[in-house]
């Protein structure tokens, strides 16, 4: 019993009891920045060019949790409505999403692409139903749960699983990772948005020693992977799971790593600044308060060198729930940015935006794969 209710908390970064917050609002219109309040000219303060949410669903497989179903298709069915509203993200990144119906959310909900991250290795012999928590291999038994959602063209994917041995306790039954896209934006170009689920601390039933071990060969490896693989002429967001938490040992490996990626320049914290400028609904104050002290789910964001990109807005259509527990041990946020361009800088050819290019589907193209110049056999990328 006790490894079943540790089970529970697997792979969802030891969250803890909500403290009280008031009822929220479910369905609402995504915030309009008025001029006056954000010191943005009228013709600044139009809608955003790409709004992003993160959300860990908490889709995890039986035994760890059971009864996560209808919470997972009230979340796509809620992003559904959303659309039905036009106040839907245009890009979602989800972690634990690992059950079906986690991974039907994007249908469900009408996202045209779609990309999913790192898949488990096939065993031979998997973990048994009667002792469910006996690792028979060394090898994960659960792919990352990872899956980025978009409604703008993904031209470009690249994944991987952390190293082998990366991982402590509990995390390492799943093939945890990073997942990079890069999105077309129409009329405004490229961007990249790239989405992690590092290990926790606590929930992994490993020693601290292990784990903090774990979190920093996770963290070199996501800097590596995305010094790489990414473009620096354009903006990056980070989102997901960090597992970050008010942990000295761990605020002493992600913060100066994100800010190696980033020239030395600590990455802005989307939420933080949003918060900061009062550019949220007062009804979410304290939803969003929540988010902040915990630490876990960040959306970082890197400018580019031709192309910068703001945070103009955020709201939280997945936090508190008049009358019954939230969807998810997480809350779901949504961050709306504005891309601009730096002073004299014209777009390169290469972000040409998909609306000037011939009307050709992809939905059988395979996706180019960033750091080889092949194509990605396994992109997972579908179009309706």
């Amino acid at each position: 019993m006790v490894m079943f209710m540790a089970g529970s908390l697997f792979l969802a970064g030891g969250a803890h009891a909500q403290p009280a917050a008031p009822l929220a609002t479910l369905e609402i219109a995504l915030p309009i920045i008025e001029p006056a309040r954000t010191g943005m000219e009228p013709a600044q303060a139009r809608a955003p060019d790409l709004s992003v949410m993160t959300y860990n669903v908490k889709g995890l497989p039986w035994p760890i949790a059971t009864g996560r179903a209808d919470a997972l298709e009230r979340i796509a069915d809620r992003l559904a409505r959303m659309r039905k509203d036009a106040v839907q993200p245009a890009v979602v990144v989800l972690q634990e999403a690992f059950r079906s119906e986690a991974k039907s959310i994007g249908d469900r909900a009408g996202y045209r692409y779609q990309i999913v991250g790192a898949r488990a290795q096939r065993v031979a012999n998997p973990v048994s139903r009667r002792a469910p928590f006996r690792r028979r291999s060394a090898a994960p038994q659960l792919d990352s749960g990872l899956i980025v959602l978009s409604d703008f063209p993904i031209v470009e994917v690249d994944r991987a699983a952390f190293p082998k041995g990366a991982c402590a306790g509990m995390d390492c039954f799943a093939a945890k990772g990073v997942v990079l896209v890069t999105l077309d934006v129409p009329g405004k170009g490229k961007v990249e948005i790239a989405t992690t689920h590092l290990n926790s601390k606590g929930a992994s039933w490993a020693s601290e020693k292990e784990t903090e071990r774990a979190y920093r060969q996770q963290v070199d490896f996501l800097v590596d992977f995305l010094r790489s693989n990414r473009n620096p002429a354009i903006p990056l967001i980070l989102a997901g799971d960090f597992n970050l938490g008010d942990r000295e040992e761990r605020l002493a490996i992600l913060p100066p790593a994100l800010m190696r990626l980033n020239g030395g320049l600590a990455p802005s914290e989307a939420l933080r600044g949003c918060i900061d400028a009062d550019f949220m609904p007062d009804v979410h104050s304290d939803d969003a308060q929540w988010v902040l002290e915990r630490a876990r789910d960040m959306q970082y964001v890197l400018p580019g060198d031709r192309r910068t990109i703001a945070a103009v807005a955020a709201s939280i259509p997945f936090g508190t729930e008049a009358g019954g527990e939230p969807l998810s041990d997480h809350f779901g946020y949504t961050i709306e940015y504005r891309l601009t361009a730096p002073a004299g800088m014209l777009a390169s050819r290469d972000e040409t935006p998909a609306a000037a290019r011939p009307n050709v589907s992809i939905a059988s193209m395979p996706v180019p794969h960033r750091s080889t110049g092949q194509s990605d056999e396994q992109a997972a990328i579908r179009a309706n």
